[in-house]
């Protein structure tokens, strides 16, 4: 067992939350903060044990980052990697997997051809392996398997290119080369240089005796590819750059400024670039901004791609240098002037000879449009599927006197560009399009340019307009003279997304995004919610205020995200108001131009938004406090949860905390059960203000009810759904008015037991001693009470909570205990009560797997779930004191977390994996190798889920006679029981004499 982890930092204090109760952002950020710092312990030590060359050390301290960190993308490739030294092969191909969807990393696709061969997919891994080839410049590592999989693909050869523009490969015989279907060279032996050509070519062919060789056509523009970040810092132009896939290669940053041209060798690693990316080598490079003049810089990579970031005009070069402090201002002349000779290079000549610029503010939102008509602007680059949508959806859903504008700004894919002209051609579109990349912002202003004084609505080509979209989208620009913009609601549009502000939705399929804007726009019509700022990915502005507010500014926002928010607070200083268009929703697949290196883009210009507008952050985040679009976010939810209703046949109402666990666990067993049997399932969880109702298939965000204020609101809701029947789980953390529920709905309450929160103010019968406390009377148990404390919201007299308890599970249809341990509890403390026995589980289990003993190993005992001090922390502790003072052969795995991961730990008797879902427990603790399990809960569990996942994991089990835990033990056969209090010595042998 590895040596113990250094101490990691305290444990938080418990945050209550739920009725009355607010987590704030600091609460959740302490924790977060905690739980990282464990996450980052466990992965150093992972990466310490795979340079000691300790592989099942490397395995566990990995996956326990892995399961603390799920979704960092670089724990999940050393842990695959460590996997796939170890042979885990099919669990290493899915970590692979996971990160060659996500990120262009050139090991991924190669650990998981190894994997996938390894599987006898012979076939997946050729043509996987072979794809890497096409799309990455190739590594000393890759060759012999390049080889390898080459001879199973059948080809006369391998080839690979590399950004020096170098093919290397084997063959076996002389090649011919051909860019883009032409043949360039002929009788040639690999390795070769390529012709210049290759620079600006988008295939490469290499054939012998005419057939392709493993690994052609090479896309060359995968391999061009870049990611790079410009900024300005302390008088210094600094950033970095590299090519994901051509890691190794060193690049050459040319920097253009007014008339001075430098090119850099960036041949220095940046660590600070904090890429979310495996093995990511970015260089970094910076010029002292002396060495420029005071004029707009432009970053660009060998092949002439600018940089995220570039270019940095003036103003914005005085924005992100942080030796000026405060406002900058920024005249509107020297804006203006800006923008047209921008507008001038990016967009040519245009029909008309005029461009719109800034104005002089003038706080007159009296001026009118100059003309009628609606003007779409489209800036399109990459993805051709998704931006084809875009424009088809966007020229559906316009009405005649609309033209739809699209700027393309030099995209490299052939299928769009030809797309475009095929479009522009039969005058579907008018198209405007750039010889060289200029970024978005440059785009948007070639179209907004256009509006010579109509409404325009910017669209990013990444979002789906819905039948009659724009038609609803210009009427809230009618509302009001002095509206400017209006935005839609989206599931990605920051404080416009439904249904969540606070986290990431997924992207809804098309059907979904339809049948979602029908519900916005069957809302009835309301008073109009001013936004702090529109969001630019669809955004309706009023022809009067483009033309009064004048363009982006390239200047400062050149390459997008703050361009329309500082476009917003312009026009609010000029007396226009923002909109959100309620009525309206429309689908927005997020970051297709930007990639990875959009967050930094995002928080640079977040820092120049705020010099410009100072007070900016603030505005946004009263807004997000106050909400004003919660009534609207519910009204749609609960639109979606009564239109549903009519497709099952009855509805069920299920009331639960917010707590997880085996409550958690038992709760969506039983909505999936009710589910499969026809019923719409409705969960009632407790909320700061009141409950949220979470409509299971719908929206479990928005019915969030004010209580007791929205008392009869909720009432009247939930009457609407005619639910058939009501089930009680627990009440903890709701607000007391939700004992009422089930009468107030004319129903009965269906009784699910979990706990002894009946007639235990303490929950779970643990007394003052830490201690089952032995269920004393009423007065031993208000003893307990003063002594301790009560864990419930409610604070009474256990006397009046018993009473309390007794009428209210009288009162009930059904009482349902899992156990019947369980059930003679309750029938002691309320007698005369009829209690249901419904087990939680089948009990049918695998045959019992045995560990192969190997000479005088330490044997492993496996402890599974969340281990608290009724779960027994304070035993497994004690064992492993034991274990180590009188050096026992034994050792413990704990398949999920303690209240204190370290105590246990420096044991060095015990390790602990980390926190698991529940799909993942019976394999978790497969894994392990453990020869028994053990229960070392010390009260009495009402069913015991850590108890099932262990015995489903072919283990025998160990557990105190207490509880359904021995219940069930007995029943199955599964394991001895031993009694509750027995010395840990004897506990020691007893498991050791087990094991054997």
């Amino acid at each position: 067992m590895a040596e113990p982890p250094p101490v990691s930092p305290a444990r938080p204090a418990p945050v209550a939350s739920g009725y009355g109760h607010v987590v704030t952002p600091e609460d959740r950020a302490r924790w977060q903060r905690w739980h990282d710092a464990l996450a980052q312990e466990s992965y150093r030590r992972g990466m310490e044990a795979v340079e000691g060359g300790d592989r099942a050390a490397a395995l566990f301290w990995l996956g326990r980052a892995a399961r603390m960190a799920r979704f960092d993308p670089n724990v999940i490739f050393s842990y695959g990697m460590a996997l796939l030294s170890a042979g885990h092969w099919e669990e290493a191909a899915g970590r692979m997997g996971w990160i060659a969807r996500r990120f262009i990393i050139r090991k991924a696709p190669i650990a998981r051809a190894i994997a996938l061969q390894r599987l006898g997919r012979e076939s997946e891994a050729v043509s996987l392996f072979g794809q890497m080839l096409q799309s990455y410049a190739p590594s000393p590592e890759g060759r012999n398997w390049a080889t390898f999989f080459c001879k199973r693909s059948g080809a006369p050869g391998w080839c690979a290119c590399s950004n020096d523009g170098i093919v290397v490969g084997e063959s076996e015989a002389d090649v011919a080369v051909f860019l883009d279907g032409h043949c360039v060279a002929q009788d040639l032996s690999l390795p070769f240089v390529l012709p210049e050509l290759w620079r600006v070519a988008r295939q490469l062919e290499i054939r012998c005796a005419d057939r392709l060789l493993y690994g052609a056509p090479v896309h060359l523009e995968a391999l061009r590819r870049v990611q790079g970040f410009v900024t300005i810092s302390r008088d210094r132009l600094e950033g970095w750059i590299w090519y994901p896939a051509d890691p190794d290669f060193t690049p050459d940053v040319l920097i253009s400024c007014g008339d001075v041209t430098i090119s850099i060798r960036a041949d220095q690693i940046e660590p600070a670039a904090r890429i979310e990316k495996p093995l990511a080598r970015p260089r970094r490079f910076d010029v002292p901004l002396a060495s420029l003049p005071d004029a707009t810089i432009e970053v660009t990579d060998r092949y002439g791609q600018p940089l995220t970031g570039s270019p940095i005009g003036p103003v914005a070069r005085r924005l992100l240098d942080q030796t000026e402090t405060g406002p900058v201002s920024r005249p509107v002349e020297e804006r203006g002037m800006h923008l047209r000779e921008r507008d001038a290079r990016v967009s040519g000549s245009l029909a008309d000879g005029s461009l719109a610029t800034g104005f002089p503010a003038t706080g007159n939102t009296a001026i009118r449009n100059t003309a009628s008509g609606c003007l779409i602007v489209i800036p399109v680059y990459r993805d051709f599927e998704m931006t084809r949508r875009c424009i088809e959806a966007a020229l559906a859903a316009a009405p005649s006197d609309t033209e739809c504008l699209v700027i393309d700004d030099a995209s490299p894919e052939p299928a769009l560009a030809a797309y475009l002209d095929l479009c522009a051609g039969s005058g579907r579109i008018t198209l405007i399009r750039h010889d060289v990349n200029r970024g978005f912002t440059a785009s948007a202003n070639a179209g907004l340019s256009r509006a010579g004084g109509r409404d325009t609505i910017l669209l990013n080509s990444d979002a789906l307009m819905p039948p009659g979209g724009i038609a609803r989208l210009r009427g809230w620009l009618a509302r009001a003279p002095d509206i400017g913009t209006a935005t839609p609601f989206s599931n990605d549009a920051t404080i416009l997304s439904y249904p969540s502000v606070r986290r990431p939705n997924p992207t809804p399929d098309l059907p979904t995004a339809r049948a979602l804007d029908r519900v916005f726009e069957s809302l009835p019509s309301s008073e109009p919610v001013f936004l702090p700022t529109g969001n630019g990915f669809c955004m309706a502005i009023r022809g009067a205020c483009l033309t009064q507010v004048g363009l982006l500014d390239v200047g400062v926002f050149a390459q997008g995200y703050g361009e329309e928010n500082d476009f917003c607070c312009r026009a609010s200083a000029l007396g226009w108001r923002h909109v959100a268009a309620t009525d309206l929703y429309v689908v927005h697949a997020g970051s297709v131009s930007f990639g990875r290196t959009r967050s930094l883009l995002l928080a640079r210009n977040l820092r120049m938004l705020n010099r410009l507008h100072p007070g900016y952050d603030a505005l946004v985040a009263a807004f997000i406090e106050a909400d004003p679009l919660a009534v609207p976010r519910r009204s749609a939810a609960l639109v979606r949860m009564l239109s549903r209703r009519g497709a099952y046949e009855h509805c069920l109402i299920m009331v639960t905390h917010d707590s997880g666990g085996g409550v958690e666990r038992v709760v969506r067993d039983r909505q999936k059960a009710a589910e499969a049997a026809g019923a719409q399932v409705l969960i009632v969880r407790p909320h700061e203000k009141g409950c949220r109702i979470e409509d299971c298939g719908g929206d479990t965000d928005n019915l969030v009810f004010s209580l007791p204020d929205e008392w009869d609101d909720l009432i009247v809701v939930l009457r609407r759904m005619q639910a058939a029947r009501i089930e009680w789980h627990h009440l903890l953390g709701h607000a007391p008015c939700m004992r009422a529920l089930a009468q107030s709905l004319g129903l009965e309450w269906d009784i699910v037991l979990h706990d002894y929160v009946w007639f235990c103010p303490r929950i779970c019968l643990i007394g003052p001693h830490g201690r089952y406390c032995g269920e004393p009377d009423i007065a031993g148990c208000q003893s307990c009470i003063d002594t301790q404390g009560s864990l419930l919201d409610a604070d009474m007299p256990v006397a009046e909570l018993v009473a309390r308890s007794h009428r209210e599970l009288d009162a009930a249809r059904i009482v349902i205990a899992g156990s019947e341990d369980l059930q003679r509890r309750m029938r002691r403390h309320f007698p005369g009560l009829p209690v249901s026995v419904e087990p939680f589980e089948s009990d049918a289990l695998p045959p019992v797997r045995r560990r192969p003993q190997q000479g005088q190993n330490r044997r492993r005992i496996c402890i599974a779930g969340a281990i608290g001090r009724e779960k027994g922390f304070e035993i497994v502790h004690e064992l492993a004191r034991d274990a180590a003072a009188r050096d026992l052969p034994l050792e413990y795995y704990v398949a999920g977390y303690t209240i204190d991961d370290d105590l246990l730990m420096k044991t060095g008797r015990v390790l602990v994996t980390g926190e698991f879902r529940e799909d993942e427990a019976v394999s978790l603790i497969g894994s392990l190798g453990c020869d028994f399990g053990l229960v070392p809960s010390i009260w009495p569990e009402t069913w015991c889920f850590a108890l099932s996942n262990l015995m489903h994991a072919g283990l025998q089990v160990v557990s105190f006679d207490i509880g359904a835990q021995s219940e069930r033990l007995r029943k199955t056969g599964r394991g001895p029981v031993v009694p509750l209090g027995m010395p840990i010595p004897l506990l020691s042998h007893f498991l050791l004499h087990l094991s054997r």
